[in-house]
């Protein structure tokens, strides 16, 4: 199965026929084997956000952030994952061990991929000043939130003490920062044609020459003269979810024919296996 050929088609289906729907506005966050797989199709997304899965190593299309413009990047780690360990997954035996027999030749901490991605990717100057803000913090849940300003795009990683796998009693219960998955690239597309994010009221401002919740339509000449402020549902929010809705279900089906043997395991991801979780 070819991974990121099969989002590449699923985006390309939807821009032919919704026209709001525009690849280069189009983001994804994905879960557990999800957040390996956006990582690894970062190149096909605006900005991706991983949860509780990330690999090492950056694809060398996506450096030179000051060429290309950089990607966010917003990642979530449980410091306490049986599953995809925060040190990494690897064969060093010295190391705990992840699930499933994920292992990749050398470990790699996610704190030092988000670092990579931030310099790598994101133009981040690579010093005491990395990572080094903390954008949330919530004692009671042991969360904390790092990122670094001044960069051509925000890399920001939350890391969770006491969170697993997010995975108890089900994801949508167990992980608390879905609405700040939306708000982070919300704001980043907003600020694509110099928007103003208000990150109170999670709405964004526009310019004289742009309209929309997100600033990312042009205004028609008799509308020409004052700010626009969204409050609504964006339609890139409907393109998101569009694009998730069918992953998942898409998804689902390929584990299904996976389990009754009507297909097999291929493409780059051979060697990950699947983690399956019951999702209440």
């Amino acid at each position: 199965l070819d991974d990121v050929g099969f989002l590449s088609n699923i985006q390309s289906a939807l821009s032919n026929e919704f026209a709001f729907v525009k690849p280069q506005f189009t983001y994804a966050t994905g879960w557990s084997n999800g957040g390996f797989l956006v990582m690894h199709a970062s190149e096909l997304f605006r900005g991706i956000a991983p949860i509780s899965g990330f690999i090492a190593g950056i694809e060398s299309e996506l450096k030179r952030g000051d060429i290309h413009g950089g990607k966010p990047l917003f990642i979530h780690q449980g410091m306490d994952d049986p599953y995809v360990r925060s040190t990494g997954c690897c064969h060093d035996l010295n190391l705990p061990k992840c699930c499933c027999n994920i292992a990749a030749d050398t470990c790699t901490d996610v704190m030092d991929v988000a670092r990579d991605w931030a310099v790598e990717v994101n133009g981040c100057k690579n010093d005491e000043t990395l990572l080094a803000e903390t954008s949330y913090a919530n004692k009671d849940d042991s969360i904390r939130c790092l990122t670094s300003s001044n960069c051509i795009s925000n890399t920001t990683i939350c890391t969770y003490d006491h969170s697993g796998h997010f995975n108890q009693q089900s994801f949508d219960k167990a992980f608390p920062m879905a609405n700040e998955v939306m708000n982070f690239f919300a704001r980043d597309a907003c600020e694509v044609n110099d928007g103003w994010w208000n990150g109170i009221d999670k709405t964004c401002s526009c310019n004289t020459e742009r309209s929309g919740p997100l600033c990312l339509d042009k205004v028609v000449a008799e509308y020409k003269g004052s700010r626009t402020s969204a409050t609504s549902i964006s339609r890139l929010f409907v393109a998101i979810v569009s694009f998730i809705t069918l992953v998942l279900a898409a998804y689902a089906m390929v584990k299904k024919l996976r389990r009754h043997g009507k297909i097999g395991r291929g493409g780059k991801y051979a060697k990950v296996e699947y983690i399956d979780i019951e999702i209440n």
